[in-house]
This record gives structure tokens, sequence and C-alpha cells, in this order.
């Protein structure tokens, strides 16, 4: 037998290989630092604290085992509680290591060809009783880093040690001394159920192929080819079918299929695996095997796959920071590239969208978490990883050409239609806003507008509720979905601005500008409307009742490209910034909290909205509070799941300083970095972003220079950047001017449309913090003091239930009063039932003698404003006579704002 090649050229060859795919080290003059020390893969392995999560969304669902960056193997245990993601911290058995894993999905998927080693007998037919076959582990016992695993099962006292290239997986298997140490293969069994699978035993060599899919519910599956060659020839095997084991066996095939192979360990207790797959063919697979894993060098398997993820988490160098917040942002990087994943074999051969095979000259990706990953990781692959997403662009492309649209949520070759909205035009477009070009632009926009247009892919539409939308100008069965076209519409505005059709650009702006028609004018929320054009009543801002994963209160912000429309709808800034300060109360709330919920990604935007009101104090403190409170180094540490990387791309943004808050567009939001020192390494130049001060505890900005220039705006362009360019801020712990002018704000894209009036900028409210007395409250929390504070946030309200109702602030002196604010239960996250429905307001200069100002009846809104002839008063006073629009008899006032 022939001396493996491994043995002749070591590690270094398989270096060359994984380098060869197109994953760049860092470029000549930059140090590369040991980084990979600071991942820690079992971060998100198990529940965060967020309350209540959507379905599988309690924890980050991401996986410990081996992968390399964009690796079409992932090896890695699965445990019996761990659904979604195949593996959860807390349990202490493994039922198998199995080759394919998504990094945080929310629904259970692939856990594909488990593999089981055991010693003994074998009893029970592993096809009907396999979970019975699973070992125990001592937790002491387990380690993980980048492109390993090792654990050891204490049921058969054997070791187990992974790790992967980006087409194969390698088993280190250490036995006790034994002659009926085993391997189980199931070819059946996955994520989502059994399904037919076959296998050939040849000596050292298993072939044969396993089906899996099942993607949330679906009925769709793919097939993978599989080659399992060890180090030495099996001294016994055999397979089963069902309930049947035959001993002796050499090949099987069916629904609850497998084989095994059994070693004599008596003299020598370690067997090595190394298994190819591919999604075209046996042949593939056996090539994939040969050009990655030529030998059974298992140290130099992991050294290689090792030396991959310090290259790529060298990108970005950052430094000097504490070493957990090390730990959290390159773990972070670490899942960012864990997704899409490498579809095409050594030979360019692909699976289509079409289902049929294709060859392609460039690295072909597919699986796509599109509602997820649209909302930063895009712009961020773009940025750190542009020539990798240009191979991305490509093939999202070609999954269009060939099945019909551009993915939407994807698994393997096939669309699954998961989640709502048009996602892929946003994915596409924001990678073209940052920078990544070597795609065909022509042929995106043309499956942007097919999508836009009623097309469909594999037989389905995307967007199955497209034709609605065009009569009535918004989605009526879910106000969520409607956003989601609207944002889908903004992504190719903006692409078809970019390559030169002004014609679609108009069309698609004029369609982007329907969120509006999904804003309540009464509640000040985004709420269902029905198909006639009535707005539902009440709403209830913490009710998730006829929205996608979410409720009013976290939807009514996932306007990005126009905050500045929202805003004024709202009422201006100050109701806005008091509005966001409510909604940062909770910081993981769940579906049913009227609060930011940082595990779910229609909001991961929403804390540089107080950019866009002038008021960035309040995004460096809500994102450096997420940060701290929301993201751990344990196995709870992702609030949510990761989602391909989704939620790990939030954090690498926040701990760099700026967020890409309008998907679909080239604009990044600052906010101030976490570390001193942060390099962005790029073919075109490093972009070096320096922090002053920067740490725990200096969050916030100072001011900032954009290669050399001070600026006071909070948000600069990908343009600025996209050169070797500096980015230097100044931070410390105490708020600064920095940003605070409404002409520092970013840009937000009134195109095609006639915007909302800007709202007044009514100064400063002359009621805040002042005496007041009230008729007798609900309890001692909801004094009248509460309606003067300024602050919606913690409940903070007036709440009464006496037969006359009324508020009455004393101003110190007489001031000149032009405008009254008030604001009712819907703005404090309370049933917008309770909204006041009839009051006066009256102001006097003496305290007994009282004229009426304002006299509202018949209202139902959040926040009432009353401008007035301007007039001198020391005494205010708001009389309720209707407390609440739905007979509800208590008063409950938010805010009683006076204004000059």
């Amino acid at each position: 037998m022939s001396r493996p090649l491994v043995g002749r050229v070591g590690a270094a060859v398989l270096a060359a290989v994984l380098l060869g795919a197109g994953f760049a080290a860092a470029p000549a003059g930059a140090a590369t630092l040991a980084l990979t020390q600071y991942v820690n893969p079992f971060i998100g392995t198990d529940n965060s604290n967020s309350p209540n999560p959507v379905p599988g969304g309690a924890g980050g669902s991401t996986y410990p085992g081996a992968v390399v960056p964009f690796g079409m193997v992932q090896f890695s245990p699965d445990t019996p509680t761990a659904s979604p993601s195949g593996y959860r911290y807390g349990d202490t058995s493994i039922e198998e290591f199995s080759l394919t894993h998504f990094n945080g999905a929310g629904c259970a998927n692939n856990e594909d060809l488990g593999l089981l080693p055991i010693t003994g007998a074998i009893g029970t037919s592993p096809g009907t009783g396999w979970t019975g076959y699973a070992g125990r582990y001592t937790k002491a016992n387990e380690s993980a880093a980048p492109g390993y695993y090792k654990n050891k099962l204490d049921t058969y006292d054997t070791t187990v040690e992974l790790s992967a290239t980006q087409r194969s997986g390698f088993m280190k298997l250490t036995y006790p001394n034994t002659t009926s140490a085993r391997l189980l293969v199931n070819t059946s069994r996955s994520a989502t159920g059994s399904r037919t699978g076959s296998i050939g035993i040849s000596g050292s060599q298993l072939t044969g192929s396993v089906t899996g899919g099942g993607f949330c519910g679906s009925s769709k599956t793919y097939q993978i080819f599989y080659v399992i060659q060890f180090d030495r020839a099996p001294s016994g095997f055999g397979t089963w079918l069902g309930g049947t084991v035959s001993a002796g066996s050499a090949s099987t095939s069916g629904t609850n299929s497998g084989g095994y192979v059994t070693f004599d360990t008596s003299s020598n207790t370690t067997v090595q695996a190394k298994i190819g797959i591919s999604f075209v063919s046996l042949a593939n697979a056996q090539a994939n095997l040969a050009a990655e894993s030529p030998g059974f060098d298992f140290a130099g398997i992991r050294t290689a796959a090792d030396t991959k993820w310090n290259d790529v988490l060298n990108r970005v160098q950052v430094t000097g920071g504490a070493t957990a917040d090390l730990q959290k942002f390159y773990t972070a990087l670490y899942h960012v590239f864990q997704n899409p994943n490498i579809a095409s074999d050594t030979n360019g051969q692909y699976r289509g969208f079409d289902q049929a095979v294709h060859t392609a000259s460039h690295t072909v990706y597919q699986n796509y978490s599109g509602w997820d990953i649209y909302r930063s990781w895009a712009a961020l692959i773009a940025l750190v990883a542009p020539n990798e997403a240009s191979d991305i662009a490509k093939s999202m492309v070609l999954d269009g050409q060939q099945g019909g649209l551009l993915p939407k949520w994807s698994h393997n070759s096939n669309e699954h239609f998961v989640m709502t909205g048009d996602p892929g035009p946003i994915i596409v477009g924001s990678m073209y806003a940052f920078g990544v070009r070597g795609f065909d632009t022509a042929a995106a926009l043309t499956l942007m507008d097919k999508s836009a247009s009623g097309g469909t892919t594999q037989g389905q539409a995307i967007r199955g509720r497209e034709s609605g939308y065009l009569s009535r100008h918004y989605v009526y069965e879910d106000p969520s979905d409607s956003l989601e076209y609207s944002a889908s519409d903004f992504a190719v505005a903006q692409f078809a601005k970019a390559v030169g059709d002004t014609t679609k650009y108009t069309t698609y702006m004029q369609r982007a500008q329907w969120w509006q028609n999904v804003f309540g004018p009464d509640s000040g929320y985004i709420q269902p409307r029905g198909s006639t054009g009535t707005w539902a009543w009440p709403v209830v801002p913490s009710s998730n009742s006829g929205y996608t994963e979410g409720n009013p209160s976290q939807y009514t912000w996932m306007v990005p490209y126009n905050y500045q429309g929202l805003i004024n709808l709202m009422g201006g800034r100050q109701t806005a910034v008091q509005r966001l300060d409510h909604h940062f109360t909770q910081l993981n709330g769940g579906l049913t909290q009227p609060y930011f919920y940082i595990g779910n990604e229609p909001e991961h935007g929403v804390p540089w909205a107080y950019n866009y009101a002038a008021h960035p104090q309040g995004t460096s403190s809500a994102v450096r509070r997420v940060m701290n409170e929301s993201f751990t180094t344990g196995p709870g540490g992702l609030p949510g799941n990761d989602d391909l990387g989704a939620t790990s791309a939030w954090y690498v943004f926040a701990a760099l300083g700026m967020y890409p808050a309008t998907p679909g567009a080239d604009v990044l939001a600052l906010h101030g970095p976490l570390f001193p020192s942060a390099s962005i390494i790029r073919p075109s130049g490093t972009i070096r972003i320096t922090g002053t001060g920067a740490g725990q505890g200096a969050q916030y900005v100072q001011s900032v220079s954009v290669n050399g220039v001070a600026t006071t705006k909070s948000w600069i362009r990908y343009g600025d950047i996209a050169g070797a360019s500096t980015l230097s801020y100044s931070m410390g712990s105490s708020p600064s001017s920095w940003g605070t002018s409404v002409s520092d704000v970013p840009p937000s894209y009134n195109d095609g449309f006639t915007p909302p009036p800007a709202a007044p900028e009514l100064g400063t409210n002359l009621a805040q913090g002042k005496a007041v007395t009230g008729s007798a409250s609900c309890n001692s929390a909801e004094s009248p003091d509460k309606a003067v504070d300024g602050s919606l946030a913690g409940n903070s309200k007036f709440c009464s239930t006496a037969a006359t109702k009324s508020l009455q602030v004393d101003l110190g002196s007489a001031q000149n009063v032009s405008a009254f604010v008030v604001k009712h239960a819907g703005l404090g996250g309370e049933t917008t039932g309770w909204n006041t429905g009839a009051f006066t307001i009256q102001t006097s200069t003496d305290g007994s003698s009282w004229t009426t100002v304002a006299s509202v009846s018949g209202s139902r809104a959040s926040r009432t404003y009353h401008p007035i002839a301007t007039r001198s008063a020391r005494y205010l006073k708001l009389n309720v006579t209707t407390p609440a629009n739905d007979g509800n008899g208590a008063a409950r006032i938010y805010e009683f704002e006076a204004y000059r």
C-alpha cells in the first residue's frame, strides 16, 4: 500500500488547498494576529434570557462542531433536546455526529449522515432504535475551537475528535482496547425525519447517498452523496434496514437504513475516518475528498482549519479591549463566516435551482436566510469579504436564472419561501451599495423587477400578496409584510438608480413610500388595516396578533429609509426620543412586550433611529447596553437565533462603531467603537478606526474625523471609506453635542411621494419637572408628577379613577404659552382603547380664574397637539371628562406638556 500523500507533503499542502478557494490571508505588511484563541464555539448553544421569544428562538441555535469558512461540511454533535440547531449545551448525551448544520436557523434542519462510535454488540436495530445508542459524556471532557471539536463518550469509553475542510470532514476515534469497536453510519435519519438512503461497504471505504430536506415543514428534499475512508480495513461489517440487522451484509438502501464497521483496537486504539460529500455525484464526493484530504494526517487538517480561520478573522483586527469583549467580537465574526455554504465541488459542478447539474468557474454558494441576513449581514460581508461577496451575488443571480427569482430563504438547491417579504433584492442591493461588483447587474435588476411583477421561482411567487399590494398600496393581511414589500421596493429603486435605470427607480421609490399607508394616524403605530381601508381598533402595542414575529411597537420603527417621515408623523424629534427611551425599557422583550427585541431581526436597526432624531447619545447608550447585557461569553450568550450570522453581524458592526442603518443604501450610522483600535483589511485598502479613550464606560462620541476632516454628522457613506481610510473618534463617559444638530442626521429618502409636513420644533417643555397636583391616583406609583417628568419609560404615567379627573401644573411664574401636547396611554405601550376620549385644557395667571384654551371630544389619538394663540399663564390644568375611548373608567396621562 502506498504511503499517504500527506505524509510526503505535510500540512502545508492542506493549507494551500484551503487558501486556494478564494480566501485571502492578511495582505503583505499587516501583521497576522493570533485571533482564533478568542473564539468560543459554545457561545449561543443554549437558551438566552428572552422571556417570550419566537418559537425556536430562545437561544442562538449555534453548533460547536468543526467547520471552515463557508464550508460545505459542518461536522458537529447532535444532542437530544437541541432542535433546531442540533446541539444544546445543557444536554449531556450525544446521538450522533453529523455532517451538515445551520448556524442558528429557527426550524429543525440538516443533521445529515449521522455517525456514532460505539463498543460492544449491536442489539436493537439502529434503524428503529437509534437514540438508544446515544453516548453520555462529561462536560469537562468537551472542548471546541475553530475547525475542531473533541469529546469523550463515557458510555463507550471512546474519545471523538472532529475537524473539517471545505467539502470533507475528518474524524479521529480513540477507542478502548476491544475487538468490538464500531462506527454506526445512519443513512436515513436527519433532523426532520427519516428518508431513503444507501450504503455500500468495500474494504476500508463506504459509499452511498442520503436524502435530506423538510426545512420548516417543506416537502422538498435534496440528495447528498458521500464517501467514507478509514485508515485501515475493518475487521467486520454489516447493515440494517428497518428493524433487521444483517451482519456481513455489504450494502443496503431504503428508509431507516444504515451500516456499521467493526475494528479490533486491541493493539491500536486509534481509528481515523475522513468523509467527502457532494450534492452532485458520488464521483464528485470522491474527488472532493481526494483534493482536500489526501491522507490521514488529522493534526495537519486541524492546523490547516485553524490557519484558515485565523486568516479570515484577521481581516478585522481589533486591539486594546478586555478579553471578554474580544471573545464576543471574534466569536461573532466567526459565526458571520459560516454561511452561506459552498455548494460547488472542486471541479466546479453544482446542483442548480432547476435541479440540473451546472459548472461554474467561480465558487457557488447556497443557503440564504434572507429575511434575517438583509438587515446588516449583507453589508458586513461586502465590507470584510468583498471577493467572496461578489461570488455570493453571482450565485444568487444564478439561483434566480435557474429557478426563477432571487432566493428568499433557500436550503441547498430548494427555495422554501420561509418568512415574509422579498429579501433577495435587498441582499444583492446592499452588497452592491457596499462596493460589490463582478456580477451581472442587468440580470439582477431583471430578477428584482420580475419578483415585484408576479414572477415565480420553483413554481411559487415570493411576493404572494403583490396583486393586492399594487391595488391598495399596502398589504392588508399583515402590516409587517407590507413594510417588507416596501423595504424591498426601496432596495430595488436604489439599485436601479445605481445601474442607470431611472424609470425603474421612479416606479420603485413610489412603491417604497407606501409604508405610510400602514401607519395609523390615531394610534401612532404601524398597524393592521382592512381591505377597504379601515383601521383596526384598538391597537395593542404589545400584541403580536397579525404580525410576523413582532408587534406594533416593534414594527413601527422598521422604516429605516425614511425615519424623517416617520418622526414627523410621530410629532417630532422630542416625541420620537421619548418613544425610543420607552422602547428600550427592555432589551430582549420577546413577542408580547412593547419593547425592543434584539433577539429577532426586524428591530436590529432601531437603536440608530436616535441618530435620525439628532439624539445620538441615545444610540450610543442603547447599543452599548445591548452589547453588554444581551451578548455574553456563556452558552446563552446570543440573545436569539443567530439566523445564519445575522445576529452576530449586528454585534460586529456595533463593536466597530457603525451600522448600515438603511438596507439597500450605502449609509453607515455612527455611534463610536468599543475598541481603541480596529482595522478592516480589504483589497482596496485598510479602513482604520481609532477610538481615543474607547472602552467600557466610554460609549459616547465626543468628536469624529473622517480621513482627517472633522465632522459633526452622525453618519458617513460607504464611499467615504471604500479605499484606504481612517475614522478617528474621541470617546467619553458623558454625552456631548456631537451629532445633535438637525443638519447632522443621516439621510432619509423622500423621492416618490409628498412627505409628511415637518413637525414643529417645540423647544423646551415648560411643564417638565414643575409642581403639580391632581385628582386621586390609581396608586402611589402613578402620581401626578409622572405626567410632567418628561418620560414615557417605565410605565411613567398619571392615572386617576376619581369622579373628577384633573391635573394642575404651576409653572412657578407667568410664562408665554402657545402650544400643548398630551401623550396618552398608547404611547406608553398600553391599548389605544385607553387613549383619552374627551378633555379640556385651561390656563390661569392666578390659579383661581381659568380660561379654556382647548376642548377635545371624540378623540382616540395616542398623541394630541394643541396650538393656541400665545397667552401668558402661570397655571395649567388638564380636565379629563371621558377618560378612555373604549369605556374604561381610568384616565391615563403619560405626559402633559406646554411650550412657548
